[in-house]
């Protein structure tokens, strides 16, 4: 006959209700597991023989009943009214979704993963194990992700006869955020062998930010669609909603696009290539999980590999003859712009969708251009390179049928440093500045819009060296570990905030490949993440403690993510406070 022991945690404020089949397994568990208890918020090992005066956890249940704040990134509005956890069979979760057809279907889909994030195989001991019941109530027939969709939901949990669940939301996207939080109020308990929820608690949740991007670098080294799809598993995790593929640059152009396949002839071998299949199958794949793509073709630096091998033409790129890394577009040669275009409209076409479009526009050596006929028509080089800019936005609009997509991000720059060079730039209201490096505050005074994704905190890249023989020091060095990225809050005044649609770590892959792309991703991503989804006050001891339970959910799901500490202090966290 089963038992049930009731045991109070006077500690943390909480009580457990422990099923066991024996009186006998408390005492066998004693003599030989470890054991956990909750202490000032944290999880404090007791191992040897039950002590009466201490209530014994699994180190998984203590993990998640220990902190205050189980879910990253952190809510806006979390409230719960009893530290209460209840178990369940994963073949008792119940589904009813209210939605209008197209979100309908998406809704199915993400139920179908959310059911696969639970993959242990649960208890077949006779029980009367709750029913987890979820109700998905959504109102708008929204299926594509822009800039500015409502993203917010309600999530309630409660008990009842059964663990009733609701999540209320605007859009697809939302839902899918409150069933990623649900997520994370459920765990295993291999001491019960059953999933765990936790109950009673009501969340109201909305981003601080509608962009929060991760930016891969597909260029230098090339990463195969699957471990793509592998770090937009790692963002929907955390709620991250735009990744932005660097897709091209000077040493390789590893896209096959069907009426331009002369420029795929850049990539590094046949192998190394992305088809307009594998793209659609990524953002088909990235927009269940709430994550937006974004395909950039750098421009007019940043070309070379690929543009020699136009069947008639030779001089579509200049400055790479010693130098590939130094390539740019011929403004003397109309065809480079009207190829240009035509790229535009196929990566127009595949995204199926206009509202966000980068057009690349940094490290431009004006040196270089300055040789060109077209130059020598302007006063000075800043002039030009502003006209230039004005050019590349008309041939964006031409390849939109004469539309202008809502938001053209370019990266900050001398021109962005320069009172009139954002004088001379047209569609300022379409413009969005992502800010790497130099003087944000001109641009901002002018009112553009900012992305931040500041060198000394947002690149994931810096701080291992030198890649080059000639080169002294690494591009970007030091390491920037997971709490400078998550400390930074760049914008300084309520001004600078309104301006800011949001941020994007970086990932230059010239010292990444497939083997530690994972791991150079997360969990700085991570810390990222939280910083946009709610912009929380600064990192405390309870955030070391919030992280890793994280980066243990993440390894769970098969994603790689680095150590933040010593495994000693995921089992002892209180003693590494």
């Amino acid at each position: 006959m089963n038992k049930f022991v009731i045991i109070w945690i006077l500690s943390c404020g909480f009580c457990v209700i422990c099923k066991t089949s024996s009186p006998e397994f408390k005492s066998d568990y004693s003599r030989n597991h470890l054991h956990w208890t909750c202490s000032n918020n944290a999880c404090e090992r007791i191992a040897g023989n039950y002590r009466v005066n201490k209530t014994l956890l699994t180190l998984e249940t203590c993990r998640k009943m220990c902190v205050d704040d189980p879910i990253w990134p952190l809510p806006k509005s979390m409230k719960i009214f009893n530290k209460w956890h209840s178990q369940f069979l994963k073949n008792k979760i119940m589904y009813n979704i209210e939605a209008l057809p197209g979100t309908l279907k998406l809704l199915e889909e993400s139920i179908k993963i959310f059911r696969a994030y639970f993959k242990k195989n649960d208890t077949t001991r006779e029980g009367n194990y709750l029913k987890l019941n979820i109700r998905v109530k959504n109102k708008d027939d929204i299926v594509k992700l822009e800039l500015g969709t409502n993203e917010c939901y309600q999530l309630f949990v409660k008990l009842g006869k059964t663990v009733n669940v609701t999540i209320v939301s605007q859009t697809f996207f939302g839902a899918r955020h409150g069933l990623e939080s649900l997520s994370q109020l459920i765990w295993f308990d291999p001491h019960e062998n059953t999933y765990q929820i936790l109950h009673d608690v009501e969340i109201e949740d909305c981003p601080e930010f509608a962009y929060r991007g991760v930016m891969v670098d597909t260029s230098r080294n090339f990463f195969p669609i699957i471990l793509l799809k592998k770090v937009v598993d790692g963002m929907s995790h955390t709620k991250l909603n735009i990744l932005h593929l660097h897709l091209t640059d000077s040493v390789s152009f590893p896209m096959k696009l069907k009426d331009l396949e002369w420029l795929s002839n850049g990539a590094y071998d046949d192998e190394s290539l992305y088809t307009e299949e594998d793209i659609e199958d990524l953002i088909q794949y990235s927009t269940l999980r709430g994550v937006k793509l974004i395909l950039e073709i750098d421009a007019p630096s940043h070309v070379s590999a690929g543009w020699h091998f136009h069947p008639t033409l030779s001089d579509l790129v200049i400055c790479d003859e010693e130098d590939i890394l130094n390539g740019h577009l011929n403004p003397d040669n109309e065809e480079s712009l009207n190829i240009l275009q035509n790229i535009y409209r196929n990566l127009l076409n595949l995204m199926h969708n206009d509202d966000i479009f980068h057009i690349g526009g940094d490290e431009v050596n004006l040196r270089c251009l300055e040789t060109t006929k077209t130059a020598r028509n302007f006063s000075d080089m800043i002039t030009f390179w502003a006209n230039y800019t004005n050019v590349l936005f008309e041939r964006l609009k031409l390849a939109n049928n004469n539309k202008l997509p809502k938001n053209v991000i370019m990266w900050s720059s001398p021109l962005t440093d320069s009172y009139d060079g954002l004088n001379y730039l047209n569609h300022k209201e379409n413009i969005i500045v992502q800010f790497w490096f130099g003087n944000s505050y001109l641009f901002l005074a002018k009112q553009f819009r900012v992305i931040f994704s500041t060198v000394g905190y947002w690149y994931l890249d810096c701080g291992f060296g030198p890649w080059k023989p000639s080169q002294v020091h690494g591009v970007c060095d030091p390491f920037k570990n997971w709490q400078k990225a998550y400390e930074y809050r760049p914008w300084e005044s309520k001004y600078i905030k309104s301006l800011t649609e949001g941020g994007e770590v970086c990932l230059w892959s010239e010292q990444v490949a497939e083997e530690s792309l994972e791991t150079r991703i997360w969990p700085r991503a991570a810390a990222f993440a939280e910083r946009m989804w709610s912009d929380p006050p600064e990192l405390n001891n309870n955030t070391y403690v919030r992280l890793d339970n994280l980066r243990e959910s993440m390894r769970s799901r098969g994603i790689k993510v680095s150590a933040i500490w010593p495994r000693w202090c995921s089992i002892n966290p209180g003693s590494c406070q």
